[in-house]
């Protein structure tokens, strides 16, 4: 399980796929730069914990060669609005679109990764772990 801050990498990276992907592989891994000239070394001395969740970050992140960085960012930021104490009391890993201040076809339209099931939107590699093959 990975907490962090959806805000806090957002506004650090400004809004960059690229880099909130590299922000969210360094926190995944648990990586440290190399050298001052590695691009993580910016990032090395940030506090990025916080309250959003992912249960199978390694998943994702594992699988991440399929979808764009778009997507992936998209899929960070809707998981940072579910609420983690109903995950601890009830086990819920689904967001409820009443959240969303948009419609949230505009972020399933495309998303391999979110669909919209029972009135629910649905996490791809939250509901069950899938083996690494």
């Amino acid at each position: 399980m990975l907490l962090y801050n959806w805000n806090k990498i957002f506004e650090t990276c400004k809004g960059s796929p690229s880099e909130i992907v590299r922000v969210f592989k360094m926190l995944v891994d648990k990586q440290l730069p190399r050298n001052k000239y590695d691009k993580l070394y910016k990032y090395a001395d940030i506090n990025f914990s916080g309250q959003s969740f992912l249960i199978y970050p390694d998943v994702l992140l594992y699988q991440s060669y399929k979808y764009s960085y778009r997507d992936i960012c998209i899929y960070i930021a809707l998981a940072s609005l579910r609420s983690y104490g109903d995950y601890k009391a009830y086990g819920k890993t689904t967001l409820d679109p009443l959240l969303l201040k948009e419609d949230p076809y505009i972020y399933l339209n495309n998303n391999r990764l979110l669909y919209l099931e029972e009135g629910k939107v649905h996490f791809l590699h939250e509901e069950v772990p899938t083996e690494k093959n």
